[in-house]
């Protein structure tokens, strides 16, 4: 910054030039001007001087730091030991640390006109002292926040305390160093949140001066300050003056402990009393890999065989604090990292971004949330979203819903439907698959492996969500329904059908560990857990990136074909002629054309080659054929929402009564109506109806 020294009702005056604004309203001349450095050149008379400096120490000098702002004041501030940067810069300059207020706010005794004054009572006091002698220019109130007692709100202050510490600075080149053996999750955080941390790490402050805690195990004469560090309940038995007592000890709380004396010299003639302080529990926490194993007193050939941990997880505020202290404890003690991969969470907010408050009461309660939606679809909910990148996620119950309905409904719906049909269990092995369907998901499952075997791999629960949902759509709303009336016979296909859901609970399992439990179990007959089956290992061989492709081509002339139909009217069940499609595409073989024409329901296809984005035109003429087979689907339709309703087992045989509107179906059609509704007989009346059932075992 620059200064100004301005001369105003004769008398002289050093402030930021940015700050000239405050001034009094007399006129003023600027005689100087400088840089903050500049000004280090000047002394001045301290205002009271009740401590005299000791050797080293410097008192009524000017120093400068960057950490001086001009927001408000004159761009000068004065050093008080009591300030977070005062005091770094204090120390840095050997400014004399005057600190002149005792443990209760007080006034020490040096500061003789007031002392033994509460400190909030002294300040107009001082006031009014500096004001006689001529040394204020201006004085007025300003209002600012000040630290209270989260309790009982009472007035706090900051001050300077006597520290253990340990000294990171010699620490520091190894922490960043072995730094480099840690995956980190989102990997951004290895060289920046984490790794900027250990470059700027101050000194770790490990003691607090409370009751609770961990006594620290330091011993010191007050006399000669000889010390003694004890390291195990060993070492204080064999250093206590009162051994007895020591034997006895089970508890090495401070209770216990404060009034234990202990020898602080080999010769056992100077005695210790333990110093107040406790450890901060961050050592404690940093200590967890070894300390909760009671290591090195216990468990040490289980500790050194699975040190550092493969696995640790925890939200992004921990890179400061756990994760730090971990990996500081770990370095100090072993000279080793002590996790080898690190997944760091965000924050779960509420809906409208706001912190959850329980006072607020602004997030779902847990409970009506599993009640609803079950404990699965929450954990894809947040495994699946940003919140797994460390980034804040606000929490949306639709979007747990969302997942139910995708994921774990769907899944539920798929392995129903294949349990319906199939009665024998999951084959052990790969099938060969020969319908181009049942080729094609194979090909999509072992991709799938690849590509969620990576993810997991990487830690990226966020990709392994996305594809598993995108497979889960792709198995329901297309391999499954259009395979539908297939699987009920076709062995082959029932084989692979059985052997995709196998693997996709498998590869499900960490993400939805209860639905899968439940479906594995029901598919084969080993009786194993999903979660002690193997990983399922891809068999590139019946990956067919080309069979993919032409899939997704049958597809997109589907949707289009759909959309057409939805366009002009027609439904679905509506069986049309002919469908035109013109494209550059190669003119797919004739296991591809029945897919989408099936799809399309449509009778024939024809394609005409052309260089335009792709397009599609349907032959709308419905001939009497046509419509009384559609009139047929209408009413097979009908039928089987009527089974589900009355509750019929999927090998009920029931007796109709058909609406009259479907009388003139040919009876060739009525027939295919009798055996698509197991319906033994069909009369006629005013309404669709299920008159009788009989339950008949099918082979």
């Amino acid at each position: 910054m620059v200064y100004v020294k301005v001369k105003q009702k004769g008398e002289q005056y050093i402030l930021a030039k940015s700050t000239l604004g405050m001034l009094d309203k007399e006129p003023f001349e600027i005689v100087g001007e400088y840089t903050g450095k500049d000004l280090e050149k000047l002394t001045f008379e301290v205002h009271y001087n009740f401590y005299a400096p000791k050797d080293g120490e410097r008192s009524g000098i000017v120093v400068a730091d960057d950490y001086v702002a001009d927001a408000e004041g004159t761009g000068i501030v004065t050093l008080a030991i009591y300030g977070e940067d005062d005091y770094r810069v204090m120390t840095k300059h050997h400014i004399q640390p005057v600190e002149h207020v005792d443990s209760e706010g007080k006034m020490r005794p040096e500061v003789t006109p007031w002392a033994g004054m509460f400190m909030l009572k002294v300040n107009p006091l001082v006031n009014e002292d500096l004001e006689k002698r001529g040394l204020i220019y201006h004085n007025e109130d300003r209002l600012h926040s000040v630290p209270v007692c989260y309790r009982c709100e009472t007035r706090l202050y900051h001050a300077p305390v006597p520290a253990w510490f340990i000294n990171i600075a010699k620490l520091k080149s190894k922490l960043i160093d072995q730094n480099e053996h840690i995956n980190w999750y989102p990997d951004h955080l290895k060289h920046g949140r984490f790794g900027k941390g250990l470059e700027s790490a101050p000194d770790w402050n490990i003691s607090r001066s409370r009751y609770w805690g961990t006594p620290m195990p330091v011993w010191v004469n007050p006399e000669t300050k000889a010390m003694r560090i004890i390291g195990s309940l060993e070492e204080l038995r064999m250093w206590a003056v009162d051994t007895e007592r020591a034997n006895a000890l089970t508890d090495i709380h401070r209770e216990f402990l404060d009034d234990l004396e202990v020898w602080v010299d080999d010769a056992k003639t100077v005695r210790g009393k333990r110093i107040p302080e406790v450890f901060d529990c961050w050592v404690e926490s940093g200590s967890m890999p070894y300390a909760s194993i009671h290591y090195p007193f216990e468990h040490k050939e289980e500790f050194e065989r699975a040190h550092p941990a493969q696995f640790i997880a925890e939200y992004i505020a921990q890179t400061r604090a756990w994760f730090y202290t971990l990996h500081v404890m770990s370095v100090g003690l072993f000279g080793t990292h002590t996790f080898e991969n690190a997944v760091t969470t965000g924050t779960i907010l509420a809906e409208d971004g706001a912190k959850m408050s329980k006072s607020k009461k602004n997030y779902p309660d847990p409970t009506i949330l599993f009640e609803k939606y079950g404990v699965d679809a929450l954990r894809f909910y947040l495994m699946g979203s940003v919140v797994m990148k460390a980034e804040n996620v606000n929490f949306s119950e639709d979007g747990v819903k969302e997942i139910y309905q995708k994921v774990v409904s769907t899944v539920w719906n798929v392995f129903s439907f294949y349990k319906l049909y199939v009665k024998t269990p999951a084959p052990v092995a790969a099938p060969t698959p020969v319908h181009v369907m049942d080729r094609w998901i194979m090909s999509k499952l072992n991709q799938l492996i690849v590509d969620v075997t990576a993810a997991m791999d990487g830690y990226d629960t966020t990709l392994t969500c996305r594809l598993l949902l995108a497979f889960i759509t792709d198995l329901s709303t297309w391999y499954l329904r259009r395979s539908r009336d297939r699987m009920q016979t076709d062995t082959a296909g029932q084989e692979v059908f059985g052997w995709v859901l196998s693997n996709l609970v498998r590869l499900m399992a960490p993400v939805t560990p209860f639905i899968t439990e439940l479906i594995y179990q029901n598919l084969i007959d080993r009786g194993e857990s999903v979660h002690l089956s193997a990983w399922p290992t891809a068999d590139k061989k019946y990956i067919d990136p080309k069979l993919d492709e032409e899939m997704t081509f049958v597809r997109s002339v589907a949707e289009m074909g759909n959309a057409k139909r939805k366009e002009l009217g027609i439904p679905v069940r509506q069986p049309l002629q002919t469908v035109t499609i013109y494209t550059s595409h190669t003119e797919p073989s004739d296991e591809w054309l029945s897919i989408f024409l099936q799809e399309l329901n449509v009778k024939v296809g024809k394609f005409v080659k052309t260089e335009k984005e792709m397009y599609l035109e349907l032959d709308t003429t419905i001939t009497p054929e046509l419509k009384a087979e559609g009139d047929k689907r209408k009413l097979v339709r009908e039928i089987q929402v009527l089974r589900k309703e009355k509750g019929c087992r999927i090998d009920e045989q029931v007796s109709l009564v058909v609406s009259l509107q479907y009388k003139s179906l040919p009876e060739a059609l009525l027939e295919e109506v009798k055996k698509d509704t197991l319906a033994t007989t069909i009369t006629w009346g005013e309404s669709t109806d299920i008159v009788t059932t009989t339950h008949q075992t099918t082979p």
